[in-house]
């Protein structure tokens, strides 16, 4: 009866199904792979109009920019979850700049430098977030696809908007990490 009772209660605090929330609650998270998906924050899209190309940040980043001025940034929707900070086992995930095409890429870095990629400029390289560098504790690929015209990369969880975007003539850019989906009754707490 407890159990029953706690379940409801837990499903209407965090949104879930009744169902959903059962299984949260027979589920651990596994000490020996997992970062806590507690601490996790929700990354967003965002669009320079006057730079013609797209970025992935944490919303407060925007906000922070348009309150200082210069910055035109559209925000175009909540991506995936990841962490700020450093997690146990999570990895670094970097933002690299191509001066020539003023696009911006993401690279996770497995072995602790910087990673580099022929066209991005290290000087420009921002560290913006921790991910899983293997699909385990519930992680989702985030797939990114490449619009070479316009020197710009959309990154994304879901498959079939990363499919119609190829559809449309953009090259896939493949998997460049593994993080959280955004729905958190989705995530698996365990291996």
């Amino acid at each position: 009866m407890f159990k029953r009772i706690f379940t409801f209660f837990l499903s209407s605090m965090v949104g879930c199904t009744v169902t959903q929330a059962a299984g949260l609650i027979n589920q651990g998270r596994g000490a020996q792979t997992c970062a806590d998906p507690s601490l996790s924050v929700t990354f967003f899209a965002g669009y320079s109009m006057q730079n013609t190309f797209h970025v992935v940040a944490p919303r407060w980043l925007f906000v922070n920019q348009h309150s200082l001025g210069g910055a035109d940034w559209q925000l175009q929707g909540a991506l995936f979850r990841a962490w700020q900070t450093p997690q146990d086992f999570t990895f670094p995930m970097y933002r690299l700049f191509n001066p020539v095409t003023t696009d911006w890429i993401i690279a996770l870095s497995t072995d602790g430098t910087v990673p580099v990629v022929s066209g991005f400029d290290n000087a420009d390289t921002e560290l913006f977030g921790y991910a899983y560098s293997t699909q385990v504790c519930g992680s989702v690929p985030l797939i990114g696809a490449s619009l070479q015209s316009k020197g710009d990369h959309w990154y994304t969880i879901d498959t079939n908007e990363h499919s119609s975007l190829l559809a449309a003539g953009w090259v896939d850019a493949g998997t460049v990490a593994f993080v959280l989906p955004l729905n958190d009754c989705e995530c698996s707490l365990s291996q």
